[in-house]
């Protein structure tokens, strides 16, 4: 009982000091999902068209991309936090290639062709530290930069994890091209808020005729 309770406090320690969020999402992908089919892990590769992933999971608002338009589903064999697959990017030829950057973006899952937001998102790097960082950017359906992580590549697996209200898409990038990602959690996605419509000038111009007209009522009136 005594060595479980130390190997629980060490993991906990151990969590803190990689900065897990204490955060239950809403929806966590681990890239072992029935229809995902694995590719071997060797950088350089092409991707078949099997370990392509791009719009699967449209149905809960997501989808990913790389340099060729999609990121490739591979098996990293083990020391990940889902075993055994992870994603990595791909060269616009549609090669397996780590150091490519990873785009996932947001839809409305109740109209996929419209825009989606979240407010909280977190991937996951494997197990294998090898000297590097990783970086994820989380940018509002503008465009706009929210804000930026970047974390060292370490046994405990480098943790991204962001949490702003808006985020529409984020970046996956890393220095050393070896890091494989896993689990991508996320809250709820809703629709892009609408914003009013701006007036035409004829708009303007017949509001201001009609103010006009009020203003010469209310003269008339006070004679």
């Amino acid at each position: 009982m005594k060595k479980l309770s130390m190997r629980l406090a060490a993991a906990t320690i151990l969590a803190l000091a990689c900065g897990a969020a204490a955060h239950a999402a809403d929806h966590l992908i681990t890239f072992e999902e029935p229809g995902l089919t694995a590719m071997s892990n060797s950088p350089g590769s092409a991707v078949p068209a099997g370990s392509q992933l791009h719009d699967q999971f449209l149905g809960i608002g997501v989808s990913f991309s790389s340099g060729a338009g999609f990121v490739a589903v591979v098996n990293h064999g083990c020391c990940t936090a889902s075993v055994p697959n992870i994603i990595g990017g791909t060269t616009s030829g549609g090669a397996l290639s780590y150091g490519t950057p990873i785009t996932i973006t947001f839809f409305d899952p109740a109209d996929t062709t419209a825009p989606g937001i979240t407010d909280f998102v977190q991937i996951r790097g494997d197990f294998i530290p090898i000297p590097g960082t990783a970086t994820m950017n989380a940018y509002d359906a503008l465009g706009g930069l929210l804000g930026s992580v970047t974390r060292d590549d370490v046994a405990a697996g480098v943790d991204l994890n962001l949490s702003f209200a808006g985020i529409h898409s984020v970046m996956l990038s890393q220095t050393s091209a070896t890091i494989g990602l896993d689990n991508f959690a996320f809250d709820n996605v809703t629709a892009v808020p609408t914003t009013p419509a701006i007036p035409e000038p004829e708009t303007y111009a017949l509001m201001l005729a009609g103010l006009g007209a009020l203003g010469w009522v209310a003269r008339r009136r006070r004679r």
